[in-house]
């Protein structure tokens, strides 16, 4: 059976509206460009890691973003998929492989509302799949299919790793049209694909389709294997298919990274004045910087300069309420908390 075939054997279980959508998508073109050995300037797959958290909740896990890299500023991401030709694997050897936040609801960014971090600060760090977007501000549209057989949406949105190896394919993807513009590369050359939060090790490969310079008569696709974004011998990443050193970590493990830490309120609820205490581990690296206390909508309420490891704090002026406590400006560490203030 031919590729198109396949993925029309979707196309009786769907309505006409997405029955449009995907005829538009599968005349794209599926003349594949597999390369077993890839040109110095090919696209290529690099894990950023970007936050380490050391408390709470998320203790022992780190949060990643994984990026597609380009040559050319207007190349265009049109899908990431896979099948029985070209598997999709996504897979951490923890236990669950994701941190999934309880207040998501599907498996893509376009699903988050950002508005919700201030009351749920670790849904900031929800693992997801994307084409450029990071929530749901972007204007891109994402449109998924999925292989019944393997559900793997529903799986990573369970905390599983997947595999998709059968002939119908799982895939995720975007028009190729102007207002889709998280989907092109842009000045920094890279296109985010996912953000996963995991305390075990990440590996896999993604079927990636990509249009350079935007054409769809230039047309890149090929099978990427996941590695990190690290081409410097002396990081304890290394990985010699990657073209920068964007997701390096050298010796200490975390100098190049974002550590994060919980902060300590007392007493929590509070009427007038607030004991704040950062951790010894860090001593120092909150000073000069901002503690901020906004709403749960996300409006700044409050901002004090931090001066000691034990700051205190007047809230006698905010309403009673829930306030989510971070810091802005402690370079390599976030801080955060949460505060109630009663009347």
């Amino acid at each position: 059976m031919g590729r198109p075939e396949r993925y029309l054997s979707i196309l009786e279980q769907l309505d006409m509206r997405v029955f449009s959508i995907l005829s538009i998508f599968l005349t794209l073109s599926w003349v594949a460009t597999l390369n077993s050995a890839f040109a110095q300037d090919d696209p290529w797959l690099g894990l950023v890691p970007e936050v380490v958290h050391t408390e709470g909740g998320l203790a022992g896990m780190t949060t990643y973003r994984l990026y597609l890299y380009t040559p050319n500023e207007t190349d265009f991401l049109v899908s990431c998929s896979g099948d029985d030709e070209n598997p999709l694997v996504l897979e951490s050897n923890a236990e669950p492989s994701w941190f999934q936040h309880e207040a998501a609801t599907t498996a893509f960014a376009t699903d988050v509302n950002p508005i919700f971090f201030a009351a749920f600060p670790e849904f900031a760090f929800d693992s997801w799949l994307t084409i450029g977007a990071e929530d749901n501000t972007a204007a891109v549209d994402i449109i998924s299919l999925d292989d019944p057989s393997f559900a793997a949406f529903t799986a990573f949105e369970a905390g599983e790793s997947i595999q998709v190896s059968g002939t119908i394919g799982s895939a995720w993807f975007v028009l190729p049209i102007p207002t889709n513009v998280e989907a092109i590369a842009g000045s920094d050359l890279k296109i985010l694909v996912a953000q996963l939060t995991t305390a075990g090790e990440i590996s896999g490969q993604v079927q990636c389709q990509i249009f350079l310079e935007g054409s769809n008569e230039n047309e890149f696709r090929a099978v990427l294997p996941i590695g990190f974004a690290c081409n410097d011998p002396a990081a304890t990443n290394y990985n010699p298919e990657a073209l920068n050193a964007d997701g390096c970590v050298y010796t200490d493990g975390l100098n190049e990274l974002i550590a994060s830490h919980d902060l300590q309120l007392h007493p929590n609820p509070a009427t007038d004045v607030v004991a704040v205490t950062f951790p010894e581990s860090v001593e120092g690296a909150w000073i000069g910087s901002e503690l901020q206390a906004r709403s749960m909508n996300g409006q700044l309420v409050g901002a004090w300069t931090i001066q000691s490891q034990v700051q205190r704090i007047d809230v006698s002026e905010m309403a009673a309420g829930h306030y989510f406590m971070s810091v802005s400006g402690a370079d390599g560490h976030t801080f955060s908390g949460s505060l109630v203030v009663s009347k």
